[in-house]
């Protein structure tokens, strides 16, 4: 099915550039339907967002197992996509691909209004994360207010103990239908696809811009796999000189795990194949089974990239100036995005419509990644299943530390170990 999928995909690209531009009033009246495909990502949007972190908190299981192992867990995540985001902003700061490509490709009817934020102090980033009213900030598609509530709103449902029970299982079990949905829109991805394609292909060719735009997108994806090797680099560089482990044997034990993710584009289903790699490293039992899980549903630190980058990029077409406050408000938005985004298939598209509407960019932008997605999609996989395994190395070093140095201040257990080895030889 996967592979009907990439063909029907790339015939939609073809046939949308190729009628996009001998067609281009037909192509540019058949907009409708790609808007219709937009329209749906953002109808998925939120609740996917509150159910898949609501979930993804509540699987701790209870506020105990929130010691070292979570403590420890919690920090590296919220690190490691913290970073990811930082790499790819200052990169599209550097390069600014974006800079001369037609708005008109990514406007769809729609209008880029001027980003709001201008300044950033400490009353109004709380007022904007408590907000009076958590409906109307859901309806006005605001993220940053959307993630605490469902962060404070699972703590109060480990704590709540066995009667909340239920409201868990509702969550997690909303969780899995969302997916479902995501699974079944992406079958018409091809539909929406040269729709999108197509009037963006048009309205370049009307306006002679159409090779400019080819080479812009090229550098934009340049860039973003660059920004996916350095969040690579930088962790590999953890496993060495933190954990102190041989980063050959633990990048050759982990490359088993990392194709698997490239080949599924799934963090879930990469899931079973990381567990066995964390037991052959290993990796104690008992922090793999409680991080790889959770994090494979929030350690989404490639994705969390993909979605500052891209908001960038676009903001970059419509010639929208991001302050330095404005910036933060995307790294921040980016970060609970992507914490929120699951470990599906192209769930990052999903969850982006949040962080476009947190800078005024209409949702219609992301027709523009749609033919490139598939591919990135596998790439940024590959650093989020790379980032898990990291990721429990870490910890499982940070937990087992304490009782390394006991042993080793011990004096007794010097003696011990001769006494097991010499035992060891008369049996």
């Amino acid at each position: 099915m996967k592979n009907k999928m990439f063909i029907w995909v790339l015939l939609s690209i073809i046939l949308g550039i190729g009628c996009g531009i001998a067609f281009p009033q037909l192509m540019i009246s058949l907009k409708w339907i790609g808007k219709l495909y937009i329209n749906l990502l953002t109808l998925i949007a939120l609740p996917l967002i509150f159910s898949a972190l609501v979930s993804a908190i509540t699987s701790i299981g209870n506020v105990k197992r929130l010691g070292n192992i979570g403590v420890y867990t919690i920090f590296y995540v919220l690190s490691s996509v913290a970073v990811a985001v930082f790499i790819g902003l200052v990169l599209l700061n550097l390069f600014k691909p974006g800079v001369g490509m037609s708005p008109s490709l990514i406007l769809a009817n729609a209008t880029a209004s001027p980003v709001l934020l201008k300044t950033l102090d400490l009353s109004s980033f709380l007022m904007t994360i408590f907000p009076p009213n958590i409906v109307e900030a859901a309806a006005k598609f605001e993220i940053m207010p959307i993630v605490f509530f469902s962060i404070v709103f699972s703590i109060a449902c480990i704590s709540v103990g066995e009667t909340a029970k239920p409201v868990i299982d509702l969550f997690s079990g909303l969780r899995n239908v969302f997916v479902k949905m995501i699974i079944w829109l992406m079958h018409l991805t091809p539909i929406g696809l040269f729709s999108l394609l197509g009037s963006a292909a048009a309205e370049a060719a009307l306006q002679n811009n159409l090779m400019h735009s080819l080479e812009s997108m090229l550098l934009f994806i340049l860039i973003f796999i660059i920004g996916l090797f350095l969040q690579f680099l930088w962790q590999l560089m953890v496993i060495k000189f933190i954990t102190g482990r041989n980063t050959r044997v633990f990048f050759r034990q982990a490359s088993r795990a990392m194709l698997t993710a490239f080949a599924t584009s799934s963090s879930m289903a990469t899931l079973p194949v990381t567990l066995h790699v964390a037991e052959e490293q290993g990796i104690s039992d008992e922090v793999a089974r409680f991080i790889l899980p959770f994090a494979t549903t929030i350690n989404l630190a490639g994705t969390a990239m993909y979605e500052a980058v891209s908001t960038l990029f676009f903001c970059q077409i419509l010639g929208l100036h991001l302050s330095i406050y404005s910036q933060i408000g995307v790294f921040l938005a980016s970060i609970m995005a992507g914490m929120g985004a699951t470990g599906i298939p192209e769930g990052g598209l999903v969850t982006m419509v949040m962080v476009l509407r947190s800078v005024n960019v209409p949702a219609s932008a992301i027709s523009l990644l749609l033919p490139f997605d598939r591919i990135l999609d596998r790439f940024r996989t590959v650093v989020n299943v790379w980032g898990d395994l990291v990721c429990a190395a870490t910890v499982d070093y940070f937990v087992k530390k304490p009782y390394k140095v006991i042993a080793a201040n011990n004096p007794l257990s010097k003696h011990q170990e001769n006494f097991k080895l010499i035992t060891s030889k008369i049996e």
